[in-house]
């Protein structure tokens, strides 16, 4: 049976970017596993007025990482997929050692890793080291867009020097968002998977089940159908870059 463990930045990524596909591969009776990297909970001290301001926008000022995380187990038990859960907080909490906050705006969050944290790559590669088997597909986000925590979890996936097959960041791909030149294109076969109807709607499904996300990127949950399908549409199916090894 094919084993199949997608890596996902945050708790949304990789079911807003393959949630069809997985959806075609569990039915197929083949084990799916998301692993979320930046899944842990924000370290102890006051938040930024960034890190506030967007819990605000989620309508999760209690717990918002508790709320992230049931969204997410939500999202993958209706595609029938496995969860991992790193304890990796997101970018808009970590912080140098005096409490200053790594990413404290908008921009920050779309640009390169902070220089002090060169070590979390490794740090990273090494608990996908432990969590990956062998013989499974390892899925990865291109970085359409740039996001630094995308930008984390190529350069740690890449760090491991296997066969990853790599998958556009939705909705910014979508959209027109481009790759930062640190990363490049990835190198390997541009393959089409082919999805039916039922997989494009378990694939929605499972994307609304974020729903604190929404907001951030859809006005409502017809709008994210409406754009997740017609960018399925435009590709004639999942567009993945495929490396062989």
């Amino acid at each position: 049976m094919a084993r199949h463990v997608y890596l996902s930045p945050h708790l949304d990524d990789a079911v807003f970017s393959c949630g069809g596909l997985i959806a075609r591969q569990t039915s197929a009776g083949e084990s799916v596993t998301v692993l979320t990297v930046c899944a842990g909970d924000p370290p102890p001290g006051e938040l930024s007025p960034f890190a506030r301001q967007l819990h605000a926008r989620w309508n999760a000022d209690r717990a918002p990482i508790d709320v992230r995380r049931s969204e997410d187990l939500a999202a993958c038990e209706r595609l029938c997929a496995g969860v991992i859960h790193l304890e990796i907080p997101d970018a808009i909490y970590r912080k140098a050692t005096n409490g200053t906050p790594l990413y404290p705006t908008e921009a920050s969050i779309f640009g390169a890793l902070h220089e002090i944290e060169s070590d979390l790559v490794d740090e990273l590669a090494g608990k996908l080291a432990r969590h990956v088997p062998a013989g499974a597909y390892l899925y990865c986000p291109s970085g359409f867009g740039g996001h630094v925590d995308h930008r984390l979890t190529r350069r740690a996936a890449e760090s491991l020097k296997r066969a990853l097959r790599y998958y556009a960041d939705f909705p910014y791909a979508a959209r027109g968002e481009l790759l930062p030149d640190e990363l490049g294109p990835p190198q390997g076969e541009k393959r089409v998977f082919e999805l039916e109807s039922g997989d494009i709607e378990a694939w929605a499904a499972a994307s609304a089940s974020y729903r604190s996300q929404l907001s951030t990127f859809w006005t409502d949950e017809s709008a994210l159908r409406a754009e997740l399908t017609g960018f399925t549409a435009r590709n004639r199916g999942l567009q993945l870059i495929v490396q062989h090894r």
